[in-house]
């Protein structure tokens, strides 16, 4: 093996990017990418296999290297190839001759051939961006790809487009022995793992990580008998609630079909259901996770419950979710929809406000619901229902037959209503009561838990939306869910997920260009200090984004007591913090 050399001249030496071939036996072979470092390593590409190896410099322009390539899953074929090549520069190229022994899958000697012909053509100067972890590919059945690479942009890119990932190379697992393999690599090279589906909780920028995509990993069975499905981390909920509709089963799904299984389960999973169902990691019976140790483990109940508690509110601290087993419901259909008022007088709102407010105090269980303060940008794209106008809208969520679903909303549209879509639904049309955007989004996101909300309170969540004032709000989206039920009563199978006593939700929305990303920001944290009096300073885990990244800021989404145990098994199960590309829970060590 050669010695890595000392920083030589570049002039003098094959220092960057080339286009390498291979002749030998009046054969042209393939092509391939080839990187040499000024280090002294070299690296090589090609569609089917990856080198690695070393290069010297010998006398001006001359240089020597040898590596060995070795044939990725997409070959179709297994083994190595070891070489060794002398090469000498010229104008933009290298030419040189060398040997190449093919060795099987169990380094049997299969073939070897000399004197083939070695040449490069001149692309960059400098070793490639991929040049220190191109061996990642050589155990990855999936794609692996990098920067420059087609689809690359497109897998780091995702719903949410206020923060963007540069990684140093993405995996595209084709099942879960690619994500072990990718958290093996990322634990040898100390690198970071970053963990994307759908890119709905974009948090952290992916810099330099390991970025594994799981929208590949897209199992689906449902179990009729025993009511429950078996999921993988690249589905959306959509998918899920269709396959389960045909035999009369419902998932517990948030407010957008599109949002991933994964992200929305280890965050909690804040059903449109949530009153009578609770969260939705309330019913996971199992996880099969890959732990920064690279191993595949199925956690539940009775196989390694710390994990199995950890995971479920824990978000991407403990490994790389892959498949979960969900218990589903016998739910076909519901009553719901959403009533909307004109928003023009402050007066007005507040008297609308108040009356939902003294009318949750009465609903059942299996009644869930929001309201929601809106205004709307005077923009040539909205329709002109909407352009420039702001809006009181409730949105019921009723687990029940229509004609009681009917009676207990009439209170809501006793004002009434500009529009009403109230009615007998489908399981399958539930998120269409929330509208959630389908397009990514460049948007600022903030949330909080509230106390009960008194005429004080009202008082300042409509000054926020007011109409009168002609500076647009910063924050034009502002919905409030009640919580309580099911929600606040403790799970059949603990996990640290909770509303920690609060009766609201706060959700708030503006769209944010990355220019007015620290307007946004300032904006919101002024929105929420005058909500202080009814601020519980608490969270959910499922609902931080943006500055509620930072570690202090995530623990308010548990108790002390549950940051504490989670804290102590990351340091059990994530000690060097290899997942920390998330909204990170540092490991404290026990004692």
């Amino acid at each position: 093996m050669l010695d890595k050399n000392s920083t030589p001249d570049a002039v003098q030496t094959p220092v960057g990017v080339w286009t390498g071939r291979v002749h030998h036996d009046d054969q042209a072979g393939s092509s391939s990418t080839i990187s040499f470092a000024p280090d002294g390593t070299v690296a090589l590409r090609t569609p089917v296999s990856v080198g690695t190896g070393l290069w010297s410099a010998g006398q001006p322009g001359r240089f020597s290297y040898e590596l060995t390539e070795i044939f990725t899953p997409a070959a179709d074929r297994s083994g190595s190839v070891q070489i060794q090549v002398e090469a000498h520069l010229e104008e933009d190229g290298y030419r040189g001759t060398g040997t190449a022994k093919v060795y099987t899958a169990d380094g049997v000697l299969a073939h070897t051939t000399t004197s083939a012909e070695f040449t490069g053509d001149h692309l960059t100067d400098g070793p490639a961006v991929w040049h220190d972890v191109v061996s990642l590919g050589a155990s990855i059945r999936g794609r692996t790809l990098h920067p420059g690479d087609d689809g690359f942009e497109e897998a780091v890119s995702g719903w949410l487009l206020t923060v963007q990932h540069r990684p140093a190379a993405v995996v595209v697992a084709a099942d879960a022995a690619d994500v072990a393999a990718a958290v093996r690599f990322a634990a040898e090279a100390g690198r970071p793992v970053a963990v994307q589906s759908t890119g709905h909780g974009k948090s952290v920028p992916a810099d330099g990580a390991v970025f594994i995509t799981t929208r590949e990993l897209r199992e689906l069975s449902v179990d009729p008998s025993a009511g429950t499905a078996r999921i993988g981390a690249g589905l959306r909920w959509g998918e899920v609630v269709t396959a389960t509709a045909e035999h009369g089963l419902a998932p517990l799904c948030g407010s957008s079909e599109l949002v991933g299984v994964m992200g929305y389960l280890t965050g909690g999973g804040l059903p449109l259901t949530g009153r009578t169902y609770g969260f939705a990691v309330d019913h996971v019976r199992s996880l099969d996770i890959v732990t920064a140790d690279g191993l595949l483990r199925t956690v539940s109940p009775d196989q390694e419950p710390d994990l199995f508690w950890a995971v479920r509110g824990g978000k991407g601290n403990f490994g790389v979710v892959v498949a979960a087993e969900i218990e589903l419901l016998p739910l076909r259909t519901l009553y719901g929809g959403k009533i909307w008022y004109p928003f023009e007088d402050p007066t007005y709102a507040a008297q609308l406000l108040g009356t939902y407010l003294g009318w949750i105090k009465e609903q059942p269980d299996e009644m869930s619901s929001t309201v929601t303060l809106l205004r709307f940008p005077d923009a040539p794209q909205l329709p002109d229902e909407f352009r420039g106008r702001s809006f009181v809208q409730f949105r019921v969520v009723y687990i029940g037959d229509e004609e009681q679903g009917a009676r207990l909303v009439e209170p809501l549209r006793a004002f009434g209503p500009e529009k009403d879509t109230c009615g007998a639904l489908p399981y399958t049309e539930i998120t269409e009561i929330y509208d959630d955007p389908k397009n990514p989004v460049m948007a600022h996101l903030r949330s909080a838990l509230l106390h009960d909300l008194d005429d004080e309170a009202v008082k300042e969540l409509v000054s926020f939306i007011d109409p009168t004032v002609p500076a647009s709000p910063p924050f034009p989206s502002l919905e409030i869910r009640h919580l309580g039920g099911a929600l606040n009563r403790p799970p059949r199978r603990s996990h640290p997920v909770s509303t920690q006593g609060a009766a609201f939700h706060l959700w708030m929305r503006a769209a944010a260009p990355a220019e007015q990303a620290d307007a946004a920001h300032k904006a919101s944290a002024e929105q929420l200090e005058r909500l202080g009096p009814w601020d519980t300073g608490a969270m959910l885990p499922g609902f931080l984004f943006d500055h509620d990244s930072d570690p202090e800021r995530v623990r308010l989404a548990y108790t002390e007591a549950d940051h504490r145990r989670l804290a102590e098994l990351k340091a059990e199960y994530d000690p060097n913090q290899l997942f920390r590309i998330n909204h990170n829970i540092p490991p404290l060590r026990r004692g």
